[in-house]
């Protein structure tokens, strides 16, 4: 299987973990060793922020990740590329400053608390069951769909059950 990183994963209903029932997460690593990602339809009750805090997942993480839609805020020798999707990127702690401080615009930043992480082949296992599909990310997608929306959007329409009459 092709790396699905830079992929949204949208929850289908075979889907039995109750942490991941109707999300979408961006995949922001998938590999040999598993993968690694974001919930991003999921927001955090979080007041007075000028930003977005969203649950990334279940599993706890020892900060926040922030991903935004502003190429000019990526150094040219970062490395690894900060680019996850077509203009969707990971922030360093500069951009963390900027988006705490109020200096660009919240639209296009988002702050994460918590991941979902997959095992060895635990994801394909998953898809192969068919409780995901993979959609191509875009920071269109990511920051211009309402939140509430976007899995809606993603999921593909369901096919009507035949009539027993």
């Amino acid at each position: 299987m092709p790396p699905l990183a830079g992929s949204f994963l949208v929850a289908r209903s075979p889907l039995q973990d109750p942490n991941f029932a109707q999300t979408v997460v961006l995949l922001l690593r998938h590999g040999e060793e598993g993968a690694f990602g974001l919930v991003v339809n999921h927001p955090a009750e979080a007041e007075g922020l000028p930003f977005p805090v969203f649950h990334g997942g279940p599993c706890p993480a020892p900060g926040v990740i922030l991903l935004h839609g502003h190429a000019d805020w990526v150094k040219p020798e970062e490395e690894p590329p900060a680019e996850i999707a077509p203009g969707v990127f990971i922030g360093d702690e500069d951009c963390v400053r900027r988006v705490l401080q109020g200096q660009e615009e919240a639209g296009r930043a988002r702050i994460f608390s918590g991941y979902s992480g997959w095992g060895p082949d635990q994801l394909e296992r998953e898809l192969t069951a068919g409780a995901w599909i993979v959609v191509p990310a875009t920071a269109e997608l990511l920051f211009d769909t309402p939140v509430e929306e976007l899995w809606d959007r993603l999921s593909p329409p369901t096919t009507p059950q035949p009539s027993l009459n």
